[in-house]
């Protein structure tokens, strides 16, 4: 009687699909196909995630070690690739636990390490690029100087002291990326190189500073250049801004700061304030921030009055508010968009007392204002 329930409750399992988990999954497989992320190229995912197509079957890599670690190749663009693993239906998706994933074709041959012989350079000290010193290297590509940014790992570090105060002649060996034409270097060596070589860069070593880039504070209507503005096939954070009375877009480069912040911007826009180096790509101009923030909204009420009429502080009228903070007078200098040059007519000659919605801003000591309306009290 024993052996027969035993046998009947075996049954009765099988019978019920309590079949071993590992049943669940398929024998490990090898795809090969187009990675991409699920969340930025495929909107399948609510955070960046790895996904394959291979023939008209999506799999999305289940998000462990391996997958994590080899996301830094997909999330900006799309890459042949080759994931071995097993797969398994999740709530009717199929779904790869990747044991192993690797560039494939023209991809890994383009992974490969390289060698790059140039002008060593640090990226603060003797470029004026970088908020912080980093090195980078300086190479000919088809008689032009480009300028490769180094990843600052150990390798890095402990070769800056050689460039940071001056360009030596430098061999770096490692692996080369490009992101919105930017090239970055994964050094795994880096020395000087011999001296025969050093006196033909010394030579070419001027014209690598002529590097149009300068050191700014910038402030507008941050958005994602993709999401908001469709001009571009991935998301990347673009700043609307009034540069010398001319409105501008600024594209920013896909570094630390801007990736950090970017959830701020993908799908709504902000007013914020940037600090990093300004430069042209053609028409273009990119921004290698070193900071980014959102502007503080706030309410002011005070007196309104004309910069040029009231205060003689500039040579075109202007609005101003001026507010006191516990007995101290704080003047913020309004932004001349459409809600202030409105309201302009009503200070011109005179003061008024206001409440003003908008954000704020502290660019090189001075208090700016971007109101969003205007009420005389």
């Amino acid at each position: 009687m024993k052996h027969l329930i035993i046998a009947l409750g075996l049954s009765l399992g099988l019978s019920l699909g309590l079949m071993p988990e590992s049943q669940a999954e398929s024998a490990e497989v090898t795809l090969t196909g187009t990675g991409c992320c699920a969340k930025c190229k495929l909107k399948q995912a609510d955070s960046c995630q790895n996904a394959l197509k291979s023939g008209d079957v999506v799999y999305l890599l289940e998000h462990n070690a391996v997958s994590k670690a080899f996301h830094k190749n997909l999330c900006s663009g799309t890459k042949a690739i080759t994931a071995v693993g097993a797969v398994k239906d999740v709530d009717g998706k199929k779904v790869l636990v990747a044991t192993k994933i690797s560039l494939a074709g023209d991809e890994a041959k383009s992974d490969a390490p390289q060698q790059f012989a140039g002008t060593g350079v640090c990226t603060k000290c003797v470029s004026k690029i970088t908020a912080q010193c980093q090195n980078g290297i300086i190479v000919d590509v088809g008689g032009k100087k480009i300028l490769h940014f180094i990843e600052h790992n150990d390798v890095s570090q402990a070769y800056h002291s050689e460039v940071c105060q001056g360009p030596k002649a430098t061999v770096v060996h490692g692996k080369v990326t490009e992101v919105n034409g930017i090239k970055k270097i994964v050094a795994t060596k880096i020395e000087v190189a011999p001296k025969k070589e050093a006196k033909v860069e010394k030579k070419e070593a001027a014209p690598a500073k002529t590097v149009a880039a300068s050191a700014v504070t910038l402030k507008g209507t941050g958005c994602c250049l993709k999401c908001e503005l469709g001009k571009s096939d991935s998301c990347q954070n673009a700043l609307q801004a009034s540069i010398d009375g001319k409105e501008t877009l600024i594209i920013f480069a896909k570094n630390e700061a801007s990736n950090g912040f970017h959830k701020n911007l993908c799908s709504s826009t902000a007013p914020i304030i940037a600090v990093g180096t300004l430069a042209k790509d053609g028409n273009q101009s990119v921004l290698t921030a070193s900071s980014i923030k959102l502007q503080e909204k706030k309410t002011l009420t005070g007196e309104a009055l004309c910069l040029k009429c009231e205060l003689k502080k500039s040579r075109t009228c202007q609005n101003a508010i001026r507010v006191s903070v516990d007995g101290k007078e704080h003047l913020y200098v309004l932004d001349q968009n459409k809600v202030s040059r409105q309201f302009h007519g009503q200070v011109c000659q005179s003061t008024v007392k206001v409440s003003a919605e908008g954000s704020i801003a502290e660019i090189d000591g001075k208090l700016e204002f971007t109101a969003t309306a205007i009420k005389a009290q």
